[in-house]
């Protein structure tokens, strides 16, 4: 939001402070200022001259010498304009000027001596385009800067909108100024709301029906309007605050907006089908065209301004175009009116539209304002071209006048919230400056909240505090350490398991951590088939693609991969996150589950199995060692089926009989429906199955004190049909009880001609150890020819 200081200082004596402690108390007692600007400042050394003379120049035939002055000097200026003739009051540009990026320079043109330039509307961005040389009216005062003829000689502050949701109050200047003298204890002028206007008997038939649909809503029917330009006050400052002026009519709308935060509109009195106003919700498919050239199609229970029968403006947002002010307007009917701000706020959101007028209606106004602002219309209109207009007595209704809120509070409350020994006194003068007017009976206070602040603002014992610590200055209360035990926090074991698992990931194998929304797409929700009748639709409009909770890590992990699957080698990501399954439980709340997945995308070519299975294995091995790490050493893994891995690549992770995680390759299926080139292997953990699981075991010591003796190992190839599983044979050698067996996995899978097609060469390596012996070459050789007559006995070739 922009402020003109002008025309703050309109409503208070800001001139009267030093500008820098405006600012500062603006900063630290109000919101926040984003930019300070002097208003045009460049055209600072643009100022009106008279052309004195004119004569061709004398060394160029499209280019003339010209004498002109300000009224004590005069310079000599070499133009091309044809526009321009003796007498002429024009814009010089003097030199030093930048315009358009550009210096104006003291310089010679084809031989004579050009002291600077004079100016189009287009190179004083008074218009788009322009076809010669601004010319002024004849009763221009001379040597005075276009800054100063246009008003423009302002400094405009740039407020930060989040800083004031809160406070639909200062979202206009008199509201801003009336903050800024009671913070700054200067007097205010409240002229805006004490016009008086005499009204014309009667209401020239207007009718306005009572309605729930709106706080007010009031109509006034204004005769013999005259459309013109606006004065240059009027168009001055709606252009500083970013506000094209378009005529006196609609520009007093304007300005009025952003004078009080009222926002009004005008309709054409001849082109209203019917002299009685409503305020209705729209049914689904209503349409009519819209002042912005569209005509929308709009959804059910959207507030409407109806004219008889029909629809002539979106309440709060926008005007109708069918009924708008014109050049030919000669009659208008003006309306004013508080709309609840939870029907703003849904047609903004339905509707995506969103003015000036809607974004102060969203912050909650106060139908108080309502007929002062009629009165203050009719006074601008009449000071802006249309001082013989006739103002009819102004229609409607006010469902919340007598509405107020008086807040109960004492003494020792706001002290202890303040953390400061407040007199009563002092607090008494801060709430009286701010507008509230307060009860005292010894420590017990009772607060009249003003009807500008009592709207969602002001409300409860706790803002009285807001507004006492912000006007003394958060500054000046002094800080102290907290008083309270030190005691130990709860312990959460789920939170300190995730660290670990994150650490682990992130530190000893080098994965990265990545966060996704928990928003999904129904083609997201298909991934993990058996969880998609449980997807649970988010209520309020959201995209396609966010239109659900997910119900899997799975699709937001595979869409991080495909964005950096060109861009680097190595990509192994992790997450920790939750999902949501409603499970078919009607209207019971849903379920949520927290898991860690994680993926590895392949370095290798899709069609290099072998290589895909090795690094398949590497994250198994991975997933090992993090139950390890974890000292859960006693987990088992087991063929799996799950419809988004590929056939013969998926696994579970058990641990005393719990399944607890998941591994497999990214069936390809899914792989081209999200666009991945390369494989993509995946993995999650359920992370609260595991939290029990490391509850109840991870504390046990699995320590086995280490063998006096040397550590042996064998190896041991075996031919395979293709799609045999390798656990198979762990499976057989763990049955046979080996006393010296410690462990066993697959060191290597070999495919080629050498071992033909349809065949793999599994090698698997024996880890062994004994704890009374060194081994022999006798107990070796034994155990090697066990090992061979239990693979030979139950099918398996040696290789």
């Amino acid at each position: 939001m922009k402020l003109s200081v002008d025309w703050l200082n309109e409503f208070t004596p800001l001139s009267q402070i030093p500008f820098e402690k405006v600012l500062e108390k603006i900063n630290t007692s109000i919101c926040e200022i984003d930019d300070v600007e002097e208003f045009k400042i460049h055209l600072s050394s643009v100022i009106t001259v008279k052309i004195k003379s004119l004569e061709k120049h004398p060394n160029a035939e499209k280019l003339s010498t010209t004498i002109a002055t300000d009224g004590s000097k005069d310079y000599q200026i070499v133009t091309a304009a044809t526009n321009v003739k003796v007498g002429d009051i024009v814009p010089l540009a003097l030199p030093g000027t930048k315009l358009d990026g550009k210096e104006i320079l003291d310089s010679e043109l084809r031989g004579v001596r050009s002291q600077g330039m004079y100016c189009s509307e287009k190179e004083l961005g008074l218009a788009l385009e322009s076809s010669g040389v601004l010319i002024f009216p004849a009763d221009t005062s001379l040597g005075i800067s276009v800054r100063k003829l246009y008003l423009w000689e302002d400094t405009i502050l740039t407020i930060d909108n989040k800083s004031i949701t809160h406070r639909p109050d200062l979202w206009n200047h008199f509201g801003f100024a009336r903050e800024l003298a009671s913070q700054l204890q200067l007097p205010l002028n409240d002229f805006p709301f004490q016009t008086n206007t005499k009204w014309e008997s009667g209401n020239e038939g207007l009718v306005v029906e009572k309605s729930d649909n709106a706080h007010a809503y009031y109509v006034s029917s204004i005769q013999n309007v005259n459309i013109a330009p606006s004065n240059t006050k009027i168009k001055s400052r709606l252009e500083k605050c970013g506000i094209r002026s378009i005529n006196n009519v609609v520009d007093v709308s304007n300005y009025l907006l952003l004078e009080l935060g009222q926002p009004t509109h005008f309709f054409d009195r001849e082109k209203l089908k019917s002299t009685t106003f409503s305020v209705v919700k729209s049914k689904d498919g209503d349409k009519f065209p819209l002042l912005d050239d569209t005509t929308p199609k709009l959804q059910k229970d959207l507030l409407l301004i109806q004219n008889g029968k029909d629809p002539v403006a979106l309440a709060g947002a926008m005007g109708g175009k069918e009924s708008a002010v014109t050049d030919s307007t000669k009659n208008i009917v003006i309306e004013s009116a508080v709309f609840k701000r939870e029907d703003v706020r849904y047609t903004i959101r339905k509707t995506n539209i969103r003015t000036e007028s809607a974004v102060r209606y969203e912050k909650g106004l106060d139908s108080y304002t309502c007929l002062p602002v009629i009165k203050r219309a009719v006074q601008l209109l009449k000071e802006n071209g249309n001082p013989n207009i006739k103002v009819y007595e102004p229609q409607g209704f006010n469902q919340t006048e007598s509405k107020s809120v008086t807040i109960q509070t004492n003494l020792s409350f706001l002290r202890h919230k303040l953390g400061k020994n407040i007199s009563q006194t002092e607090v008494t003068e801060i709430l009286n400056r701010l507008g509230f007017k307060v009860t005292n009976k010894d420590e017990e206070l009772s607060v009249l909240v003003p009807r500008f602040r009592q709207n969602y603002d002001v409300t409860i014992p706790e803002d009285l505090v807001e507004e006492i610590g912000r006007t003394i200055g958060y500054a000046s209360i002094k800080t102290e350490a907290l008083s309270m035990a030190v005691e130990t926090p709860i312990r959460n074991p789920l939170r300190e398991l995730e660290r670990r698992v994150k650490n682990f990931l992130a530190l000893e194998v080098g994965f990265n951590e990545v966060y996704n929304y928990s928003f999904a797409s129904p083609t997201d929700s298909k991934l993990e088939s058996k969880e998609e009748s449980s997807s649970l639709k988010i209520a309020n409009e959201m995209p396609d693609e966010h239109s659900l909770l997910r119900n899997s890590l799975f699709p937001g992990l595979i869409k991080q991969a495909k964005l950096n699957q060109d861009r680097f080698e190595s990509v192994n990501l992790f997450e920790l996150g939750r999902t949501y399954h409603k499970e078919g439980k009607g209207t019971e709340l849903a379920e949520e589950r927290r898991w860690m997945s994680i993926l590895s995308l392949s370095k290798n070519k899709p069609n290099d199995l072998s290589a895909v299975e090795l690094e398949f294995l590497q994250v198994r091995e991975t997933i090992s060692e993090l139950f390890q790490y974890l000292n859960l050493p006693k987990y088992e893994w087991a063929k799996t089926n799950r419809n988004y891995f590929h056939p013969n690549a998926g696994l579970v992770l058990s641990y005393d009989g719990i399944e607890i995680a998941e591994l497999g390759i990214l069936h390809t299926r899914y792989a081209d429906e999200y666009d991945l080139k390369r494989r993509a292997i995946l993995s999650k953990i359920n992370m609260e199955k595991l939290v029990e699981v490391w509850e109840k075991q991870g504390r046990n010591s699995h320590f086995v004190p280490p063998s006096n003796f040397p550590q042996g190992q064998l190896d041991l190839s075996l031919l395979m049909n293709e799609k045999d599983t390798t656990e198979s044979f762990v499976t057989l050698v763990r049955g046979m009880q080996i006393p010296e067996l410690e462990s066993v996995f697959v060191q290597t899978i070999f495919q080629g001609e050498t071992v033909g097609e349809g065949k793999k060469s599994v090698t698997y390596r024996f880890r062994l150890m004994s704890y009374d012996k060194t081994f022999t070459q006798d107990r070796f050789k034994e155990l090697s020819d066990s090992l061979v007559e239990t693979a030979k006995a139950n099918g398996y070739n040696l290789r």
